[in-house]
Parts: C-alpha cells; structure tokens; sequence
C-alpha cells in the first residue's frame, strides 16, 4: 500500500509523539538523498555539509509541521523550506552563497513501503532513539525532542524550568555529539 507524504504528514500531525513514528522515519528516508544532495551542492568553506544535512532535517521536521494541502504539493513546500534554511544557515556561517545550484525535490521519489517495511522502518526508529538516549544527557534529549516537535526556545524554556540559554547549550551539544556520530 501506497502512502502519499500528503498523506503521512496529516498522519504524522495527528500523533502524540510524532518524532518516534514509523511515519517520520519513513518520510525522512525518502527526502534524505534530497536532503544530503542539496547539502553538497552549496558549497561554502565556513559550513560542512552534515552541518547543513541538519539544517536540512530540521526543516523537514518544521515542513511537516507547517503543511497544508491548500499550499500545493508537500514535496514542493518541503523543497522550499529546506532549501532556505540551508541557504539561511550557510549565510549565516560568515558570508555569501557562493553557489546554490537547486535541486528539484519533485524529483524524490514518493514510494511507500509495505506494511512489513513500515515496521522495520519503526524498528530502526526506536534502536535510533535508544541510540540518542544513551548518547545524549536526558535533559539534551528532551530539548532536542521538544525543539523537533515545533516549540521555540521560549516555550521549550517555559515547559522545563531552564533558562532560553540552557535551551541553546542543549541544542548545541546535542547537535555537535549528532554530528559526531554522523
């Protein structure tokens, strides 16, 4: 059976915990060629690309958090919103986009799994997340869950009893030891 990512993006909105879904990981394998392809093409000495690779998932996260069918295709508005945050991300690491060559993310694949895929596809997520949980501290794990999950540092600060800036060390050090796995 074929699932749209219109389709596992309302799937995936309508979940409690959408991070840990075999919905999100499947969503993800399908944009993470996209996503790594995208990353290598913008070259710039002040990023590396798992650095914008990152950047990349984080939009993915915040494109399926923000869809709506009335805003076309969800391919086409995740391709835009990963390709600013990349972009956003390489300016902001000192300087200019020295070449940003697009790629068309109508390109990907929408090739859904089997129902034994999806749950192997669940499997995987979860050796992942036990994975993250031992290579994060508890309280990175639960900023870095609540930041993928759409809360602003405010917000994240608010429901945990930490300062904004314990919320940005957290996000820090979680994406520097992410980066490090990678």
């Amino acid at each position: 059976m074929k699932v749209s990512d219109e389709e596992l993006t309302k799937i995936i909105n309508n979940q409690t915990d959408p991070m840990h879904s075999s919905e999100m990981a499947l969503l993800i394998s399908r944009y993470s060629p996209a996503i790594r392809i995208k990353a290598a093409k913008l070259k710039n000495k002040n990023i590396e690309p798992e650095d914008l690779c990152q950047e990349g998932y984080l939009a993915l996260f915040e494109a399926v958090r923000a869809f709506s069918p009335e805003k076309g295709s969800f391919s086409a508005f995740a391709g835009t919103c990963i390709t600013n945050r990349m972009k956003n991300a390489v300016i902001k690491a000192h300087g200019k986009l020295e070449k940003a060559e697009d790629f068309d993310l109508m390109l990907v694949a929408d090739e859904s799994g089997s129902a034994d895929e999806l749950l192997i596809t669940k499997e995987d997520n979860d050796e992942i997340t036990g994975k993250l949980l031992t290579l994060l501290t508890e309280k990175e794990y639960d900023v870095l869950r609540l930041y993928l999950d759409g809360y602003s540092y405010k917000q994240i600060a608010e429901k945990m009893g930490i300062s904004q800036k314990a919320v940005d060390n957290g996000l820090s050090r979680a994406r520097k030891k992410l980066k490090e796995l990678l």
